[in-house]
């Protein structure tokens, strides 16, 4: 006995009460004054623990079951895990026994029975049958989770086929000599079995998915620079950047309350990687609109592109503040979300960092874009989005189609066509499409495609940052 009380965690009463109460069988008694123990006993404790804790079953009741099955530990737990021990439930599968008493009645708003109805989740919106009450009441506590009804929608589209799996399984058991109620006892046990087993294996699976969704943003963490694009000193001289540059800075000058073409150079050196410029741009477009969303976006980007987290965050907090929906502003605080996650590290919990990301990259281009350079970035971004966080995201198809119509329109407009400030924009954005493309291609098992979007970023600028992870996707 003092040996079972140390390693069972109940006091040497309570043994006793089990004891006394049938919950345990007795000991065996080589002696006396000697009481001698098994295994079972300890597993039995911990299950009549466990009924307790999982079960509404009173202690008479839980003897009764572990008097049924023997007092076997593995009958018992067997049972335990097939949910045999809450009978209280009416989902049974050959719903003919009466049932009258303990019902509740839960009332809901007759717009919210009605959005049910229309949504296909419910049949009718009154009066509601007892199963009906009860879909009513878990779709209830699902919106108060936030769950929106369109995940039952879509996963009501499955069950038809699950259900059917199932009657197909359940006809085929053979039942010889049963009359009815012994039929309908078995097939609700079964029934509950199948259940439970579809619960455990569908929590299993979202919980290892969920978990990699997490992992994967975790890894993107420590290569969100590699998602930026550093033009080399080669593609600057093929394209002439620093003469055009020149020449745009002239342009700006010559009119300097012209807000659009600061806008464009500040947006047109960003591309470019050549931060000094983008912030003396950006300055000069606050001093003529103090709160200029598109500005800040820039000074946020160039502050976030070039690694300087403290003075991006200054930025960021104020697109923050404004909720722009620009694709340049997001982008600007996503960049300074992300680096916060990285430097956080182990050292403290990143998980409200990378959702507060994923939300905002959900939705790049919430805004309509006002002209070539919007849509494009907006593009990006949402490329951006399926290759740092794809599990989370989840719309790389969408994505690949997006991409693909951007580089059809690059290749059949010229940069003028376009409205961008010079041909080495037009490139820039060449070279990021092709190379986010190849990405998603890869992460679509498309090898070959990948294939070619990596040899066109390696044409276009070998000598980047893009040019050389391109070559070792390439092998």
């Amino acid at each position: 006995m003092a040996e079972l009380v140390e390693v069972a965690g109940v006091s040497r009463d309570m043994i006793k009460y089990y004891l006394r109460a049938n919950l345990l069988p007795k000991p065996d008694k080589p002696r006396r004054n000697l009481s001698l123990y098994k295994e079972e006993h300890l597993l039995l404790i911990r299950l009549i623990l466990r009924i307790q804790q999982q079960t509404s079953l009173s202690l008479p009741e839980i003897a009764a079951a572990f008097k049924a099955a023997d007092y076997d530990p593995t009958t018992i737990e067997i049972e335990l895990l097939s949910d045999k021990y809450h009978g209280g439930r009416r989902d049974l599968i050959i719903p003919f026994e009466a049932d009258t008493g303990n019902k509740v009645s839960l009332s809901f708003p007759q717009e919210f029975l009605e959005e049910l109805n229309s949504a296909g989740l419910l049949a009718t919106t009154r009066p509601l049958d007892d199963d009906q009450v009860e879909v009513a009441g878990l779709l209830w506590a699902a919106r108060n989770e936030g769950v929106p009804l369109s995940f039952f929608q879509k996963a009501q589209e499955n069950l038809q086929t699950l259900a059917q799996l199932e009657v197909d399984a359940l006809i085929e058991i053979q039942r010889p000599e049963l009359n009815y109620d012994a039929v309908v006892a078995s097939v609700t046990n079964t029934d509950r079995v199948i259940n439970r087993w579809i619960v455990s294996k569908k929590t299993s699976l979202a919980r290892g998915m969920f978990q990699r969704i997490i992992e994967n943003s975790e890894n993107a963490l420590s290569t969100i620079h590699q998602a930026i694009y550093f033009p080399s000193k080669v593609f600057r001289k093929r394209f002439r950047i620093d003469e055009e540059l020149l020449l745009l800075s002239k342009h700006v000058a010559a009119d300097p309350r012209d807000l659009e073409r600061i806008h464009c150079a500040s947006r047109a050196c960003l591309l470019l990687t050549e931060f000094e410029r983008v912030i003396g741009f950006a300055d000069a477009a606050l001093a003529i609109r103090p709160n200029d969303d598109l500005a800040i976006a820039c000074k946020c980007l160039a502050f976030a592109m070039a690694n300087k987290l403290e003075e991006a965050q200054l930025y960021a907090t104020q697109l923050e503040a404004s909720d722009s929906r620009h694709p340049m502003a997001l982008e600007g605080r996503l960049l300074t979300l992300l680096m916060r996650a990285a430097k956080l590290g182990g050292m403290s919990d990143t998980t409200e960092l990378l959702k507060e990301a994923v939300e905002l990259f959900r939705d790049p281009a919430s805004t309509p874009p006002k002209g070539e350079m919007d849509r494009l970035e907006a593009c990006l971004l949402h490329a951006r989005a399926n290759t740092l966080f794809p599990d989370a995201i989840n719309k790389g198809l969408e994505a690949i189609k997006a991409l693909e119509a951007m580089l059809k329109r690059l290749h059949s407009h010229s940069f003028e066509e376009l409205g961008l400030p010079l041909e080495g924009i037009k490139a820039v954005y060449q070279v990021c499409a092709n190379y986010h493309l190849g990405q998603l291609l890869e992460m679509q098992g498309n090898v070959a495609g990948a294939r070619e979007c990596f040899e066109r970023v390696i044409q276009l600028d070998p000598s980047s940052n893009f040019g050389e992870m391109a070559y070792l996707r390439l092998g």
